[in-house]
């Protein structure tokens, strides 16, 4: 109790200044700032939340949480977004010492896993950043299927009837977690490791080997007597494949949800060789480990990187090799070498460019599970080596409490990051002064607060770093619209089309300039395609009713305004309903005027 309540007031202590923080204009603008659907609690925004597509995402789960947020905090409080964030954050870590102390009674090991994983900087951007919410919270549900599986194995060892229900329970609690973020497709794997260390469940000689119902291990057996190091037995091994196949289910279908929401961002085999793929999944998992050791130089915005330094890249190959060679080696001596090792790789398969998505090649959230695995090699081997040595145990809780000492003072600085959009993008140019990406991020927000020449140049200096990058031209086209160029306006928005035509909310600013240019049939067939894809944008169909009134059809133009208006009832939008009623009552005055 004492450890757990020692993680919560330092977890909480830890992140007391994201209280006081606001949202950003990274992501958080189309999950929850500029969001109609989570604008109200009612049967029609459960309803949306189960539809894949909006932002090119499935988790229904995270959208439910973002919308009971807006209800109790709205706008005007993101603290209140903030606070549920470290919440789930601090229910994870407590909930992450539990599980690895009933596994393997080491307490004290499990208590500075979980302390890693609460305090370490590179999961600051997990905690700190609203729209993220989806790791937080899927990780709450990633610790709930786990517990309930490990009290399924402990009935199942007591040959208890209530087995079913805790196996039950693990599998609800899976389908939550994948509804929170389809990532937790790889935890039947996770299971499965878990099955073999710390759970010994593949011994040859039966399941039950273990006679403590409770599975708390005796440490000091852990790595100890032979009879204590795990083996395999094929008959076994197959019973506890069988056992997990409802789980896998699951996972597939996740997989074929998130498959409809994005699969249009996936990117074929052809446009990304598999050796590209190859090579910057094995630099991915090389400069985590990286960070995870020595975590600096950590930033909201990676840029991506197609051309790479061979000295690194045999760096990184010779790296993964040798602690891939050492697990197989320890893997009777030393199991949780095993686990830990295939923990790290296993849970960041689907987002080390294996399959290439539009996303960031790199981000820090994408350790926020995978980094468990190196967490606890390094804590049960740091204990074996210090048992060896005299005053070892001494020596090894002082390095500890150092360890996370110097986690707390960097997460610290990397959170105050995070309390505003211009510290972000600010700090990442800082950082990576080419980086393409931060820059255009960064003129998108001088874009939203209308500093429009400095976000000019900005945009300059991204589309000089990179010439073919369709948001840099997106955000260019804004700002000389918002400047009254609207010619050179056009042309910007049309050039990112053109680089990237999946980006069809380009279609609402072109047809604003088709407005500005008295081109109404531009403006509707701008609009009508934004509409195609996405038939509650609200902006689009006011648009698209201005665009009928400018071409003189008013009855079309009066039932588009009419739809808008019925729209943003629905959607809990005041200002758009606002708006289409002024339009309505515009129209209705047209009409009497040209009669």
């Amino acid at each position: 109790m004492l450890v757990c309540l020692a993680l919560a007031l330092g977890t909480a202590l830890l992140y007391l200044p994201a209280l006081h923080f606001g949202f950003v204009n990274y992501d958080d603008p189309v999950y929850v700032m500029d969001n109609p659907h989570i604008r109200s609690l009612s049967w029609q925004t459960l309803d949306w939340c189960f539809q894949p597509g909006y932002a090119s995402l499935w988790h229904p789960l995270t959208w439910m949480s973002h919308a009971l947020d807006y209800h109790l905090y709205g706008l005007a409080q993101p603290g209140g977004h903030h606070a549920t964030s470290v919440l789930l954050h601090i229910l994870s870590a407590i909930l992450l010492f539990l599980v690895l102390d009933r596994m393997t009674n080491a307490l004290w090991r499990s208590a500075i896993v979980a302390a890693l994983f609460a305090w370490h900087p590179l999961h600051v951007e997990s905690v700190a950043w609203i729209s993220e919410r989806k790791d937080v919270l899927s990780a709450l549900f990633w610790m709930l299927t786990i517990w309930f599986y490990i009290r399924y194995v402990e009935k199942q060892k007591a040959e208890s009837r209530k087995q079913k229900l805790f196996y039950s329970l693990s599998l609800f609690f899976f389908a939550l977690g994948l509804m929170s973020k389809p990532m937790l497709v790889t935890l039947p794997f996770v299971l499965l490791l878990l099955d073999w260390w710390p759970l010994r469940r593949m011994q040859p000689a039966s399941p039950n080997l273990n006679p403590n119902p409770n599975l708390n291990l005796n440490p000091n057996t852990i790595q100890g007597s032979t009879e204590s190091r795990p083996t395999v037995s094929s008959p076994v091994l197959l019973r506890l494949l069988i056992e997990k196949l409802p789980f896998l289910f699951l996972s597939i279908i996740a997989c074929a949800m998130t498959l409809k929401a994005a699969g249009h961002l996936v990117q074929s085999s052809g446009q990304i060789p598999l050796t590209t793929r190859l090579t910057n999944a094995l630099l991915t998992y090389f400069r985590y480990i990286e960070k995870t050791i020595w975590p600096t130089g950590m930033v909201a915005v990676y840029p991506l990187e197609l051309h790479w330094s061979p000295a690194e890249v045999l760096l990184a190959a010779l790296t993964i090799l040798a602690i891939t060679v050492t697990a197989v080696r320890l893997w009777k001596a030393r199991p949780f070498w095993l686990t830990g090792w295939l923990l790290y790789l296993g849970i960041m398969v689907p987002v080390v460019g294996l399959v290439w998505v539009d996303a960031p090649p790199m981000a820090d959230h994408y350790t926020y599970l995978s980094t468990i695995g190196l967490f606890i090699i390094i804590c049960w081997e740091g204990w074996d080596i210090a048992t060896g040595w005299r005053h070892g145990r001494a020596i090894a809780g002082t390095a500890a409490a150092v360890a996370l000492a110097a986690c707390c003072s960097v997460s610290h600085r990397q959170l105050l990051y995070w309390s505003d959009s211009a510290k972000l993008y600010l700090h990442t140019i800082d950082v990576m002064p080419n980086n393409s990406s931060a820059h255009a991020d960064y003129a998108a927000y001088l874009r939203d607060i209308k500093d429009l020449e400095v976000a000019r140049m900005e945009c300059d200096i991204a589309i000089h770093l990179s010439s073919n990058y369709a948001f840099a031209h997106d955000v260019l086209g804004g700002i000389l619209l918002l400047q009254g160029d609207y010619g050179h306006a056009d042309s910007e928005l049309r050039t990112a089309l053109r680089l990237d035509p999946r980006r069809v909310d380009v279609h609402f600013p072109l047809g604003i300039v088709a407005l500005k240019r008295n081109q109404p049939q531009e403006a509707q067939a701008q609009f009508l395609a934004l509409l195609a894809t996405d038939r509650f944008n609200l902006r689009a169909c006011i648009g698209l009713a201005e665009a009928y009134d400018q071409a003189g059809d008013f009855d079309k133009a009066t039932a588009t305004a009419r739809q808008a208006y019925d729209m943003a009832i629905a959607l809990s939008d005041t200002n758009g309903a606002a708006k289409s009623r002024q339009l309505l009552e515009l129209y209705g005055s047209h009409q009497i005027n040209h009669q």
